[in-house]
C-alpha cells in the first residue's frame, strides 16, 4: 500500500465530542443564523397584513324538542311534498341543510350579495373609487399587466366584479369544516377589518336562506296554482277532495315558511372573532423562525466540519 495514504488510514475517525467541540467554537456563526430566521421572520409579518378568523356554526334545522320549538312546518303527504323532496331511495334525496351548503359559494346567492354595497365594496375594495363613488380598475402592476395582455389578444382589459366573481372569491376564502364528525359545519373566514368580516359571515348566512326560502316558495305557489286549476275541470267528488286537502297542506306549509324561522340551516354559534388579529400568530412563528435559522447554521457547520474532516 503506498505511503500516502497511510496518514489518512491511521487517523481516528471523527467522534460526537469533536464536532460538539467545533460546533461550540463557531457559536458567534450560530448566533448570527439564529437572529438572521429572527429577522427574516419579523421581517415577513411586517409584510403580511394581519387577518382575524371569523367563524359560525351552523346546522340542520332541528324537527322537535324545546330548542327547535316543534316541527318547522306540517309534515306534507307523499303527493302534496313531490315539489319540495325530491323522489327516489334515501342516497338520491338532497336535504335543504345539504342544498345550503353546497349554495353558500354559488352564483345564485352572489348575485344576492352584490345588491349589498358595503359587502361589495368591502372585498373588492382595490377597485372600488370612493372619492368619485364609481368603480374602477384596479392599479398596481399585477393587474395592469393582466390588462395589457388581454389588451394584446383583443379581449376587453376589465369589467366591474359581479356575482361570478364573488363567487370565485367565496369559494377561494370561505372555508367549511366538520364538527366532531357531526352534521354541523363551521365557516370559517378571515380578513384583515374584524367587523367586515362578521358582517360577510352573517349576510351569507341571510343571503343562502333567503335563496332557499324563496325557492321553496316559488314551487309551493306554481304547485297551488297548477291544482287549482286542475280542481275547476275534475267532477270525481274523492278525487276532488284529495286534491283539496293537498292545497291545504300546502297553504300550511307555505304559511309556515312565512314566520322567518330558520329554514335550511339554524345559526347555532353566530360570528365571533377574537379581539386581536390571529393570522399569522406570530407567537409560535417568531421561535419557529429563529430555531430555523439557528437549525440551518448548525447544519451547514456540521457539513462543513464533516468535510474538512474527509480532506
Amino acid at each position: 500500500m503506498p505511503d500516502s495514504f497511510a496518514p489518512r488510514l491511521d487517523r481516528p475517525a471523527p467522534g460526537m465530542g469533536a464536532l460538539l467541540r467545533a460546533l461550540a467554537g463557531q457559536w458567534r456563526g450560530l448566533l448570527i443564523c439564529a437572529l438572521t430566521g429572527l429577522a427574516l421572520t419579523l421581517l415577513a409579518l411586517h409584510l403580511v397584513t394581519p387577518r382575524y378568523t371569523v367563524s359560525m356554526v351552523v346546522g340542520p334545522p332541528g324537527r322537535s324538542g324545546p330548542a327547535a320549538m316543534g316541527p318547522r312546518a306540517p309534515a306534507l303527504s307523499p303527493t302534496a311534498g313531490r315539489g319540495i323532496a325530491e323522489q327516489g331511495s334515501a342516497e338520491e334525496v338532497v336535504s335543504d341543510f345539504a342544498r345550503y351548503l353546497a349554495l353558500l359559494t354559488s352564483v345564485p346567492v352572489a348575485d344576492r350579495l352584490t345588491a349589498d354595497n358595503e359587502v361589495m365594496r368591502g372585498l373588492f375594495k382595490d377597485a372600488w373609487d370612493p372619492e368619485n363613488g364609481l368603480w374602477r380598475p384596479p392599479p398596481g402592476i399585477g393587474p395592469r399587466l393582466v390588462r395589457s395582455l388581454r389588451w394584446l389578444a383583443g379581449y376587453e382589459g376589465w369589467a366591474p366584479p359581479d356575482a361570478v366573481d364573488l363567487s370565485r372569491m367565496l369559494k377561494k376564502e370561505l372555508a367549511v369544516e366538520a364538527v366532531n364528525d357531526g352534521p354541523l359545519r363551521r365557516l370559517v373566514y378571515r380578513h384583515e377589518r374584524r367587523d367586515f368580516a362578521l358582517l360577510l359571515l352573517a349576510r351569507l348566512h341571510a343571503a343562502t336562506e333567503a335563496h332557499l326560502r324563496a325557492e321553496a316558495e316559488r314551487r309551493l305557489k306554481a304547485e297551488m296554482a297548477h291544482v287549482n286549476g286542475r280542481l275547476s275541470g275534475i267532477s270525481n267528488l274523492d278525487r276532488s277532495r284529495q286534491l283539496t286537502g293537498m292545497v291545504a297542506e300546502q297553504e300550511e306549509t307555505l304559511m309556515m315558511l312565512e314566520v322567518g324561522l330558520p329554514y335550511a340551516a339554524d345559526l347555532l354559534e353566530p360570528p365571533a372573532a377574537p379581539a386581536l388579529a390571529d393570522w399569522p400568530n406570530p407567537v409560535p412563528l417568531i421561535p419557529a423562525g429563529t430555531l430555523a435559522g439557528f437549525g440551518l447554521g448548525l447544519f451547514v457547520l456540521a457539513a462543513r466540519h464533516g468535510y474538512r474532516r474527509g480532506l
